[in-house]
């Protein structure tokens, strides 16, 4: 499991940037065609939106790789130190739900969106493959998640703030 985990942050990091790269090349020469040549490219800028988007999703997807993304510190100065450990465990099974419950829903918003043809107003493109990292992103995090709540990842300081 951890090297399946591995694959999918390397995936998720590489669609990461190249979304960023794409987005910046959008906006780049939508800036160059729009000052020199008094021609812009309407739907960059909306294009390039749509590419953060996903990058920034990805992004939380990444933090969760690292235990940096969604973690409720609750109880972090209450709980005697001999039960850190079971907390740790707790905390991790309840995020890992609440991403999953998210996937589930992001899913169903997804299909619906899809069953109602739903298209970008710009890009005029369907928008349910756009809205397909919400899901992802939750799912990708609540596996993770769910892992850590069986081996749960060792907490450096500087990680836990």
């Amino acid at each position: 499991m951890t090297r399946a985990l591995g694959l999918l942050t390397k995936f998720e990091t590489f669609l990461a940037s190249c979304f960023v790269l794409v987005l910046t090349g959008l906006v780049v020469i939508d800036v160059v065609a729009r000052e020199v040549f008094a021609l812009g490219l309407p739907w960059a800028q909306k294009g390039a939106v749509q590419l953060m988007i996903w990058a920034g999703f990805l992004g939380a997807a990444l933090m969760a790789q690292r235990g940096d993304h969604l973690r409720p510190e609750i109880g972090d100065k209450l709980c005697p130190p001999n039960f850190l450990p079971l907390l740790e465990r707790a905390r991790n099974l309840c995020v890992a739900l609440f991403s999953l419950a998210l996937a589930y829903y992001g899913a169903l918003y997804v299909l619906e969106s899809r069953e109602f043809a739903e298209e970008h107003v710009v890009l005029q493109v369907p928008l349910w493959p756009l809205q397909l990292v919400i899901p992802w992103t939750f799912l990708s995090m609540g596996l993770r998640y769910l892992w850590y709540t069986y081996r749960p990842l060792l907490k450096t300081e500087r990680s836990l703030h």
